[in-house]
C-alpha cells in the first residue's frame, strides 16, 4: 500500500530561512511541493521519508534564494491490484459506495463488484446484502426488493469495510477550456460526480467470502489503519532498496 521511490530535484529556499538549519528547510520545501500530490502513474505522494544527499546551495542572481539540489525518498500511496484494505464508508449512491482511509478518499464499489444477491434499497438509500442459503440460492431483483428487510445487511455509512482492490485508474481533470471561459464569464460550472472527478481513484470489490463490511464476517475485528495537483517537476528514478518500489 506504501511504496518509496527516489526523486532528484532542485529546491529554493528562501533569504528569510537562512538562520534556520538546511536539512529543516529543505524538507519542508519539498513537503510543500509534493506532499499530498498526485505522481503520475506512481500514485499520491504523502511525505518526504528521508533526504539522501544534498549539494551545496547556490544563489542566483535575481531573487536572492538558495538553490539545493537534492536526491530524496518520497512515501506514495500506491496500492496495488489484489491488496485487500479497511476502510470507513462515507456515502452512497446509486451508483457506488464510497470509502474513506482517512487521508483517501477516492475509491469506489460499484454495483457489479458488489457480491451476489445485492441490491440498491431506495427508501433507506443504501445497498443491501442478502446472505445466501445453505444451496448458495441466488435471489432475482424482484426477490431481492421482496426481501424480508431483517434478512438485508445493509452497507451503512461511518461502518468499517473491507474490500480487495479490483483496479487502479488514473485520468486527466484538467480544466476543459469551455469550463475555464465560463468560469471567467461568471457562468455556473456544473459540479461533477467525485467519481468522475478523480485523477487518481481505485475501484474495489467486496464480491468474496470474508469482504465487505466486517461485521458480516464472525472473525470481522477491525483495526482503524488510519487532494490534488499533479507534480510535473523532479526526476523519478530506483533507489533499488528491497522496500523500495521499482520503477
Amino acid at each position: 500500500m506504501f511504496v518509496l521511490v527516489g526523486v532528484r530535484d532542485t529546491v529554493p529556499i528562501a533569504p528569510k530561512t537562512f538562520d534556520i538549519s538546511p536539512a529543516i528547510t529543505i524538507q519542508d520545501a519539498l513537503n510543500k511541493k509534493y506532499a499530498n500530490k498526485l505522481v503520475p502513474d506512481k500514485g499520491l505522494a504523502l511525505s518526504v521519508f528521508d533526504i539522501l544527499t544534498a549539494e551545496d546551495g547556490k544563489v542566483t542572481w535575481g531573487n536572492g534564494q538558495m538553490y539545493y539540489k537534492v536526491s530524496f525518498r518520497l512515501m506514495l500511496f500506491a496500492p496495488f491490484v489484489g491488496e485487500v484494505i479497511v476502510g470507513k464508508v462515507v456515502s452512497t449512491t446509486k451508483s457506488y459506495v464510497r470509502v474513506s482511509l482517512g487521508f483517501f478518499q477516492d475509491i469506489y464499489i460499484v454495483p457489479s463488484l458488489l457480491p451476489p444477491n445485492s441490491s440498491y434499497d431506495p427508501s433507506q438509500k443504501k445497498f443491501f446484502w442478502v446472505s445466501p442459503d445453505d444451496e448458495g440460492t441466488l435471489l432475482t431483483p424482484e426477490q431481492l426488493a421482496n426481501s424480508i428487510v431483517a434478512d438485508r445487511l445493509y452497507i451503512d455509512e461511518g461502518e468499517p469495510i473491507r474490500f480487495r482492490v479490483d483496479s487502479v485508474d488514473w485520468q486527466d481533470v484538467r480544466p476543459t477550456p469551455q469550463s475555464m471561459l465560463a468560469a471567467q464569464e461568471g457562468e455556473a460550472v456544473p459540479d461533477k460526480d467525485p467519481i468522475e472527478k478523480a485523477g487518481f481513484k481505485i475501484l474495489a470489490t467486496i464480491a468474496e467470502s470474508g469482504l465487505g463490511v466486517t461485521s458480516w464476517w464472525s472473525q470481522g475485528e477491525y483495526q482503524e489503519e488510519d487532494g490534488e495537483a499533479t507534480v510535473q517537476e523532479g526526476e523519478f528514478y530506483d533507489e533499488g532498496q528491497p522496500k523500495e518500489e521499482n520503477i
